[in-house]
């Protein structure tokens, strides 16, 4: 694989991710779930073809907290409803460099020898987290399983746009800029009251018009309905 692509989106929900449930509802299938040791997070993900969905929680206030952790901001973005933090996370795979300046995040979950590479940015948890994933493969092309049937069931494929709102006052980074070029999200135009959102348009298989799921209300605008079943 060459170049740049979206591999993952994260929200922070609230402990356990209630919010799954809204998810299903809306008739999409959760993946798979993980917990990260040492991060003192956890999370549920739903796999599309070319990428996927994560609800990220706080399972342990003091290791997400920790030193080692800390620079992450994982911890004031998990609190985003109090402290006006950005909950979203924007992760990237592929071969080419970060398309911005980062450091290097090794959490202790991850394999020796494997780090993060993280937008320096994203030390202000006004921006979203942006980072490099360390995995390089679609969930479509994933060989353990943790993808699943992904969304096939309801007849959706691809998460083929991003659309983030930033919070009034808040001016996008230069890294965000940069997504904006290389055509990884677009940036809406901000009301006065305006509150961070994240939209992710996402292909049918019967060719219809993409659906725009809202996050982190998780609600499909625009009047839609819940997509048919179609197993």
């Amino acid at each position: 694989m060459t170049g740049l692509a979206l591999c993952h989106v994260f929200v922070f929900v609230e402990p356990e991710a209630p919010e799954a449930r809204q998810l299903d509802d809306l008739g999409l299938c959760e993946s798979c779930r993980r917990d990260h040791p040492g991060q003192g997070t956890a999370n549920v993900c739903y796999c599309f073809d070319n990428a996927y969905l994560e609800l990220l929680w706080v399972t342990d206030q003091a290791a997400v907290s920790s030193p080692i952790i800390s620079r992450t901001g994982l911890a004031e973005r998990a609190d985003w409803r109090n402290n006006g933090a950005n909950a979203f996370g924007i992760a990237l795979r592929g071969d080419n460099p970060a398309p911005y300046p980062t450091w290097d995040y090794t959490p202790p979950y991850l394999p020796d020898g494997v780090s993060i590479p993280v937008a320096l940015s994203s030390d202000d948890p006004t921006q979203p987290l942006l980072f490099m994933s360390p995995g390089n493969a679609r969930p479509d092309q994933w060989k353990d399983g943790r993808a699943g049937e992904r969304q096939r069931a309801v007849g959706l494929t691809e998460i083929s746009a991003l659309e983030l709102t930033l919070a009034h006052g808040v001016t996008p980074s230069p890294d965000l800029q940069n997504l904006v070029d290389l055509g990884i999200l677009t940036l809406a135009d901000r009301e006065p009251d305006a509150k961070p959102t994240l939209v992710l348009s996402i292909s049918q298989s019967n060719g219809g018009p993409d659906r725009r799921l809202e996050l982190p209300t998780m609600k499909w605008l625009e009047g839609a309905e819940k997509p048919e079943n179609r197993r």
